[in-house]
C-alpha cells in the first residue's frame, strides 16, 4: 500500500509540473495522478500545506536576512550606533589634516582622534556584555577586528611622528583589508557610523 501511495503523489507532482503520462486515465476514467484513497489525498493535503508554509515563512520578518553577519539583538545595534554617532560628531570638530602644520602635528591629531575611538571601543564592549549566543561571537569578532584597525592608526602616528608622510594603510584578515570587514558588519546591521572613519 505504501509503494501505491508514493505513485499517487509521485503522479500527483508530475501533473502540477506538466509531465505527459501516456496512461494518465486509470479504472473509470479518473486520471491516475489524483489520488485514489483518503491517505493519498492527505498526503497531497500535507504536501501544498507544507509548501504554502515554507513560502509564507519565506516572506516573512521572522526569516533570516541572509547574511552571516546580521545581529538579532536589535537593542546592541541601535545603543552601538547611538555611541558611535557621538564619537564621529566629537572627532569632527577636531583640527583636520588640511589643518596640521606637518607629520609631526599630524601624528598629535591621529593620537588624539584614535583616543576617542578607544573610548568608543570600550564602550561597545560594555554593551555587548548583555550580548550572548552566535550575536556574542560575531561583536568577538568585530571588536577584535576595531582593535587591529586601532593599532594600525596608532603605529601610523608614530611614523608620522619620525619626520615621514607615507600613505596609511590597514592590516589584512584572509587576503582583506580588516577595514572591509569592520564596514560591512556596520552596514548589515544598521550602525553607520560604526563604521571605520574617515579621518586618516
Amino acid at each position: 500500500m505504501i509503494s501505491s501511495q508514493k505513485q499517487d503523489v509521485q503522479h500527483w507532482l508530475d501533473s502540477m509540473r506538466g509531465a505527459d503520462d501516456p496512461d494518465a486515465a486509470g479504472r473509470g476514467g479518473n486520471p491516475r495522478w489524483l489520488p485514489r484513497n483518503r491517505a493519498g489525498a492527505s498526503i497531497a493535503v500535507v504536501a501544498l500545506a507544507v509548501m504554502a508554509g515554507f513560502w509564507i515563512w519565506a516572506f516573512s520578518p521572522l526569516a533570516p536576512s541572509g547574511h552571516p553577519d546580521t545581529l538579532y539583538n536589535v537593542v546592541f545595534t541601535h545603543n552601538a550606533e547611538d555611541v558611535c554617532f557621538a564619537t564621529v560628531a566629537a572627532v569632527n570638530r577636531l583640527p583636520g589634516a588640511a589643518e596640521a602644520t606637518g607629520p609631526e602635528d599630524r601624528a598629535s591629531q591621529i593620537r588624539t582622534s584614535t583616543l576617542m575611538f578607544e573610548d568608543m571601543v570600550t564602550e561597545l564592549r560594555a554593551e555587548a556584555d548583555d550580548v550572548v549566543g552566535s550575536d556574542a561571537d560575531l561583536l568577538d569578532a568585530w571588536l577584535a577586528d576595531w582593535d587591529t584597525y586601532l593599532g594600525d592608526r596608532r603605529a601610523y602616528a608614530g611614523v608620522l611622528a619620525g619626520g615621514s608622510d607615507p600613505p596609511f594603510t590597514v592590516s589584512s584578515r584572509d587576503g582583506e583589508p580588516i577595514t572591509g570587514y569592520i564596514d560591512i558588519f556596520a552596514e548589515v546591521n544598521a550602525m553607520p557610523s560604526c563604521a571605520t572613519p574617515g579621518d586618516v
